[in-house]
């Protein structure tokens, strides 16, 4: 399940991010299944690796 995200807590943006990560090829099957979504939600490999920096960024030491 993924994890929604939280506006006033930076931690639950590294928690969402790094799931969506660990579920990245089911989120990309789900996504390219949904012809509505697919233009809009589908990420490209230079997004996914972005997250991945991101999450590195955001990790606490």
């Amino acid at each position: 399940m993924v994890i929604r995200d939280v506006v006033t807590r930076w931690n639950y943006t590294h928690a969402m991010i790094r799931r969506a990560l660990l579920l990245r090829k089911a989120i990309d099957k789900w996504v390219f299944e949904q012809d509505n979504l697919r233009g809009d939600l589908l990420l490209s490999n230079d997004e996914w690796k972005f997250l991945e920096q991101l999450c590195d960024i955001l990790e606490v030491s």
